[in-house]
């Protein structure tokens, strides 16, 4: 039986330390949000789990040092020298076996995943709320990939209404796969799902990073959350466990 607070009806999701210096030492915290007056809240008392409990398997412990190297390397650029989503290892390779040269891809929220699709040869659509880090990844795409790859990227700069208006003026069933990995802080991720959702071809692939976060448990309950697969483990830069799920559109 599934015990949680029920999901976030709106962007209205914070993340706190209750007690500061322990919280941090120990890597508690809370998140919080109200629905019609009701506040509810769950409390993350550490991250070797995901939100929802479930264990990284064997295979994604071994990304461990995968995991520590970007890391680091974030820390020095912004993008890496080999750009890779920010997705759980095991679905960035299962990602993999989606694309191929020509797949149509549409993104919120671009940057080491945009780069990794257009090397895959794929036609990417990215939206992305930072003018400046919009015309980092153009630069890099066509100083790095060359032109080729960069004629197969087209960046809106928009966030929340902006952004999802122009999502919903694409063409429906158009898109092989749609990836919303957007902050939530500039384009909630379930109102992206809602409007990406349409733009699916059939049996083509809806993924959701960070699919275990309350902000976004909505999203998941909009696209089933018994007829996903998801991923638990480590991502590239990220040292906490973390999750990713993909659904495969009617």
């Amino acid at each position: 039986m599934d015990t949680r607070p029920p999901a976030p009806t709106s962007n209205n999701v914070r993340t706190f330390y209750t007690r500061p210096w322990l919280d941090r030492l120990t890597g508690r915290y809370t998140v919080s949000w109200e629905n019609e007056g009701n506040v509810a809240s769950i409390r993350v008392h550490n991250r070797i789990t995901d939100m929802e409990g479930h264990k990284p398997s064997l295979a994604s412990l071994m990304k461990v040092p995968a995991t520590v190297k970007t890391y680091f390397e974030a820390k020095k650029r912004s993008i890496l020298k080999n750009p890779v989503p920010f997705l759980v290892y095991e679905a960035i390779e299962h990602l993999g076996t989606l694309v191929e040269p020509g797949s149509k891809v549409v993104e919120l929220g671009g940057g080491n995943s945009t780069l990794w699709f257009l090397g895959q040869g794929a036609e990417v659509v990215t939206f992305e709320h930072s003018p400046e880090w919009a015309e980092h990844i153009t630069a890099f795409a066509r100083e790095s990939l060359g032109d080729d790859a960069a004629s197969r990227l087209t960046v809106h700069v928009a966030a929340g209404d902006e952004a999802l208006e122009l999502a919903r003026s694409l063409d429906d069933s158009s898109f092989d796969i749609a990836l919303v990995d957007c902050m939530n802080a500039f384009t909630w991720r379930k109102a992206g799902v809602e409007a990406l959702l349409p733009k699916v071809r059939s049996n083509g692939t809806m993924c959701l990073d960070n699919s275990d976060h309350p902000n976004n448990w909505s999203a998941v309950e909009l696209l089933g959350k018994s007829d996903r697969l998801r991923f638990t483990g480590y991502a590239p830069m990220c040292p906490v466990v973390t999750q990713t799920s993909f659904w495969t559109v009617p």
